[in-house]
């Protein structure tokens, strides 16, 4: 698979905030995100072009299940970049992931663009629909996002995974103002989504911006009957990329060798340019 970095940490986001899990975070994207407040994707350096100096880059799937079972933690996040990219290995993966832990708890984060049998072999599907204020107009990646930020194929797909009782399933709307709550539910009667599946979370990858949105997020939820979710790893971290070292005796060449940054401690997000 095409890695960009691996990491362990707790999850941020969502209804499992707070839970220690070990991240796989994929190299990739089909869409370019710039959000109405100016925030730009907060994981730039996995989308189109992946050349952070950091970057993992191929492994093969035992690879990370040997780094996976160095962690002590039951939860796995695959995240991106866009992960259902690689949606054949996704299935491998998986089905390595439970080979190696029987209670290993799975969680899948999305844009929602792409369905494929991944989707049955996750315990929680976090699907991620980019809205209309999220289009990166007047730059070069503009139109190629708006080709790509809807699959309505796909979403229909997703909405029942739930109903027919195989996937758990969360739906993860970033909040930028009022402007949003008109589109998303919208979005909400076309895929008959329930209010509690889905989550509100403030625009900001700095603890100001956050501290900036939070209140006006909140209300949203309150007034709709919607959960709110916050964005821990950057109340912790604030928005640096930070790492500890592996003690890797693996001799795959992609992972660095002994005491050289291999996972990083949180999945900072970064100001894209």
């Amino acid at each position: 698979m095409d890695i960009s970095e691996l990491f362990y940490s707790v999850q941020g986001e969502g209804k499992r905030t707070g839970i220690p899990s070990f991240f796989i975070r994929t190299n990739f994207c089909n869409l370019r995100c710039l959000f109405a407040g100016g925030n730009m994707c907060d994981t730039p350096y996995t989308s189109w072009d992946p050349e952070d100096a950091l970057n993992i880059g191929k492994l093969h799937i035992a690879e990370i299940i040997s780094e996976y079972e160095k962690n002590n933690c039951r939860d796995v996040v695959i995240t991106g970049g866009e992960p259902a990219m690689q949606k054949e290995e996704l299935v491998e993966l998986c089905t390595a992931l439970r080979k190696s832990n029987e209670n290993v708890y799975i969680t899948l984060e999305t844009n929602g663009t792409i369905f494929g049998e991944f989707a049955n072999r996750v315990d929680l599907l976090s699907i991620s629909p980019k809205l209309k204020t999220s289009v990166p107009f007047g730059t070069k990646y503009e139109k190629i996002h708006l080709r790509n930020i809807k699959n309505h194929e796909a979403l229909q797909k997703f909405s029942v995974l739930k109903t027919e009782g195989k996937t758990a399933v969360q739906w993860k709307f970033v909040f930028t103002g009022e402007d949003d709550l008109k589109e998303i539910k919208e979005f909400q009667k076309q895929y008959k989504i329930d209010n509690g599946d889905i989550y509100l979370m403030p625009e900001g990858i700095t603890r100001e911006q956050l501290d900036a949105k939070r209140l006006q997020t909140i209300e949203a939820c309150l007034s709709n009957g919607y959960n709110f979710t916050d964005r821990l790893h950057i109340i912790a971290w604030g928005n640096k990329r930070e790492f500890r070292t592996s003690h890797c005796s693996t001799d795959c060449k992609n992972l660095p060798p002994n005491n050289q940054p291999m996972y990083f401690l949180v999945p900072e997000f970064v100001t894209g340019k």
